[in-house]
């Protein structure tokens, strides 16, 4: 197997046919036809499904096109240390955040210790399903996700779809509703979800997941003569914002209380809500973490005070051959 036949593959699938990819290839049909087929009969079976309309992976396509991926981006990586001093290495962590607040010092504290004088460190703060397909298709290395009940069969199940491993990080815990310090709620020691439909909820824009909930807490006990009142933003620091300056809340979790006790947030638990709260990492099937994401995660564990068992098990996920023996299990 070459390095090309897999750049040739990649390009075939992104592109959805043979002749497109050809053309930005710069090189003849048949040329590339013959590459594609000396790929599948090397790995034993169809990676393409052919249609009139172009193609298409197969299942073991997709999979072949996911690994694919991460070789070449190994090798990106490898041509940028060639020739290199070692005070000239780059050092590379991308991570995907959904609807978690992560503290200040920790994305510090991984930068410090990021030892190269070329570092790149990136956090995506998003929702559940952009994160998801950032971690599939190799823009971020590893993904946290706070994922609810309703949520969770159907995100397990996309993201076995898209050979994305999901490792529980903690116990299940409950929703919490955070709101300014001197909102009327703030004093309260637990809320019903019926007393937050006077004040206005703060969002991030919606996806396929957060449509999951729409009955989950508004519609489900939300009397019918009551206004539905929301407030949408595009980013987590424009949520703080909203909640400082508005009578606005918003639904989160246990894990998000300590960071925002900083902003002067208050977080007060859902005595009656239908859901839990799971804390998960997402990360490639059977893919070796880098030693930034394993620094990240350590500090992570550490600062969100994770039980001892889960942090030895992110230890575990690093060494590649107990990595193989946890996922088989």
């Amino acid at each position: 197997m070459q390095r090309r036949q897999l750049q040739y593959f990649i390009e075939v699938v992104d592109c959805g046919s043979i002749s497109a990819a050809a053309q930005k290839l710069f090189v003849a049909q048949p040329s590339l036809s013959r590459t594609i087929n000396a790929l599948e009969k090397e790995m034993g079976c169809e990676l393409l499904e052919r249609t009139s309309k172009g193609v298409r992976p197969t299942q073991t396509g997709r999979q072949m096109y996911y690994y694919a991926q991460s070789i070449l981006d190994k090798f990106q990586m490898l041509e940028r240390l060639r020739d290199t001093q070692d005070a000239r290495l780059v050092s590379r962590l991308h991570v995907a955040v959904a609807l978690l607040f992560l503290k200040d010092e920790l994305l510090l504290h991984v930068y410090e210790h990021m030892a190269a004088q070329d570092t790149e460190l990136c956090f995506y703060e998003t929702t559940l399903e952009p994160a998801l397909e950032k971690v599939a298709a190799l823009d971020a290395e590893i993904g946290l996700a706070v994922v609810n009940d309703t949520q969770l069969p159907v995100f397990l199940k996309m993201a076995a779809g898209k050979n994305v491993y999901v490792t529980p990080l903690d116990d299940p815990r409950p929703m919490y509703v955070h709101v300014r310090r001197d909102h009327p709620l703030a004093k309260a020691d637990g809320l019903e979800c019926r007393r937050l439909f006077e004040y206005p909820r703060v969002l991030l824009p919606g996806d396929f997941f957060s449509h999951l909930n729409q009955t989950l807490l508004d519609d489900l006990r939300r009397p019918s003569e009551w206004p539905r009142r929301t407030i949408t933003v595009n980013s987590y620091h424009s949520v703080l914002r909203m909640l400082r300056s508005t009578n606005g809340y918003i639904v989160g979790n246990a894990w998000q209380r300590e960071e925002l006790q900083c902003s002067q947030i208050c977080s007060v638990p859902l005595t009656d809500a239908p859901v839990q709260m799971n804390l998960l990492l997402l990360h490639r099937d059977r893919e070796e973490l880098s030693q930034p994401a394993r620094s990240f995660l350590k500090q992570f564990a550490e600062d969100l005070n994770l039980k001892k068992a889960i942090s030895i098990l992110i230890w575990l996920l690093i060494k590649k051959q107990v990595f193989f023996n946890i996922l088989d299990m």
